[in-house]
């Protein structure tokens, strides 16, 4: 029996992929969890991020750079001794190079039930129609 590699991944991902590269990654941790939505007016970037409340999660924008990142919490219950640990919240921190056609001002941010939902607007781009004379 040969084992035949199916790729199951839509032909734009690749395309997304370069749009939104993730640039950090901290080492020992994977990375949270993100689904990247691409409507025809924006983007949205869903992220999981169980654990944390809204005022826990800090997201920053510099140049074309949005940054997301939690602090690690401290450890509360460092006197138990685990059967077993299979999570912790480390922290979390993940980057994305967003496209030159985002409305950076209009960026918009939401959370519930432990998803972070970025809305990224894509700027309105002024389409010029002129009749032009022929002299």
């Amino acid at each position: 029996m040969t084992l035949v590699r199916f790729n199951n991944q839509p032909a734009l991902s690749g395309l997304l992929d370069q749009m939104f590269f993730t640039a950090s990654r901290q080492s020992g941790n994977c990375e949270t969890p993100v689904n990247i939505i691409n409507n025809e007016n924006s983007f949205i970037l869903e992220m999981a991020v169980p654990g944390y409340s809204k005022e826990e999660i800090s997201i920053n924008l510099e140049q074309q750079l949005l940054k997301i990142s939690a602090e690690a919490k401290e450890n509360q219950t460092d006197d138990n001794k685990y059967l077993r640990r299979e999570f912790s919240l480390n922290g979390l921190s993940r980057s994305f190079n967003l496209p030159k056609n985002i409305d950076t001002e209009k960026i918009s941010a939401d959370f519930r039930d432990g998803i972070l939902k970025i809305t990224l607007p894509r700027k309105q781009e002024d389409l010029i129609k002129k009749e032009i004379s022929i002299s």
